[in-house]
């Protein structure tokens, strides 16, 4: 079968996984869904993350990002009616509730002062609060060093 067509039904399996699960699945749970071997589910993770789709843990190749879904907990707790979920960033957060269409809780925390946030989002608009969002690392270097962005 074309890498292409497989990298799409991961691709595919991933984002549903991580939408109905909370977070990203592990290579052996993509195998056993699309009845493949783990060494070609963990092959099309690569072709993934070369491509920037997913960000993988350099210690062992599972997922660690699939924007905006994190694979570990972060600062940036997504709360729906069903389940929790963690974004990568602010940024991030405020797009599972998008992606998802649910309303959502948003539990944050500033990375430099540590001032907790909640966040509503009500129908697909984020509820007035106050605070900023500030992106420390321009657009056009967020890969250059994506897990610090």
């Amino acid at each position: 079968m074309d890498q292409s067509v497989i990298d799409q039904a991961v691709r595919r399996q991933v984002y549903q996984y991580a939408m109905d699960r909370g977070r990203p699945p592990l290579a052996e749970d993509t195998a056993r869904e699309l009845s493949m071997s783990r060494e070609d589910a963990q092959a099309s993770y690569q072709r993934l993350a070369a491509g920037r789709v997913l960000v993988l843990m350099p210690e062992n190749g599972e997922i660690l990002m699939a924007n905006p879904f994190s694979a570990v907990p972060t600062a940036f707790l997504v709360q729906t009616q069903e389940r929790f979920y963690y974004g990568n960033c602010i940024w991030d957060a405020m797009g599972i509730p998008a992606m998802l269409h649910r309303d959502a809780i948003i539990q944050a925390s500033c990375s430099d002062c540590g001032l907790s946030m909640q966040l509503e989002v009500v129908d697909g608009k984020l509820k007035p609060a106050e605070g900023i969002v500030h992106f420390a690392v321009p657009v056009a270097h967020w890969w250059d060093e994506i897990v610090f962005t």
